[in-house]
């Protein structure tokens, strides 16, 4: 589903915005065999065991892990990585997270050594599942219209198909979103801000589109 409409008196985002901070992604390398098929929520109260200022953070928010989906669970790679978007003020604090275990149910994972990954301005960005709770694919296009209007940000977007994500007591329809012919300023903006809701999930945030497909 595409939609080329162009935004109707739209702002640019020039960044930094009042009251709002740079970001960035904090890339860990991970060691583990395996996660919980539906383990986001699991995923971030372990976090939050061990960083328990991410709570207060509205803006943060977790990368999907990189895995083979089983009916076992998520088999990780060797590649696995564990990638937070937060505000550039918590590098430091986050990167206690090295050497740290953390328990998501009954697996456990070892956090490595942690690397910073800057924001880039790329033209083109995806997000593998922006939650809009949408009842069907026309209903969603219209979600995402209505969010980047909002945002001042162009309406040149596609749209995956329709899906439902689960994670604990979460039940939310939505579907990945590719926003394209974003100017350097537009780009950053939506990476910092993410669209909808349900960051610590996943949900809603996006990376240049040719690295969508995982973290390294």
């Amino acid at each position: 589903m595409t939609t080329e409409a162009a935004t109707s008196g739209a702002q640019s985002g020039h960044l930094p915005q009042p009251g709002e901070e740079a970001m960035f992604d904090l890339v860990f390398e991970l060691a583990g065999t395996q996660l919980p098929r539906d383990y986001q929520g699991a995923l971030w109260n372990a976090l939050l065991e061990q960083l328990p200022w991410l709570a207060e953070e509205p803006g943060a928010g977790v990368h999907a892990v990189r895995g083979s989906a089983t009916d076992a669970g998520l088999l990780l790679s060797r590649r696995a990585r564990l990638a937070l978007r937060l505000p550039q003020r918590r590098h430091a604090d986050a990167g206690r997270l090295t050497g740290r275990r953390l328990r998501v149910e009954d697996s456990a994972l070892e956090v490595g050594a942690a690397r910073a990954r800057p924001l880039e301005p790329f033209p083109t960005l995806s997000a593998g599942f922006v939650a809009t709770g949408a009842g069907d694919e026309l209903a969603h296009q219209e979600s995402v219209q209505a969010l980047l209007a909002a945002a001042g940000l162009p309406l040149r977007f596609i749209c995956g198909r329709m899906r439902v994500m689960r994670s604990g007591a979460v039940s939310v329809a939505g579907a990945s979103v590719v926003l394209h012919q974003l100017r350097p300023e537009q780009s950053l903006l939506v990476q910092c801000r993410g669209l909808g809701e349900l960051r610590h999930l996943g949900c809603g945030l996006f990376l240049p589109h040719k690295t969508i497909s995982g973290i390294d």
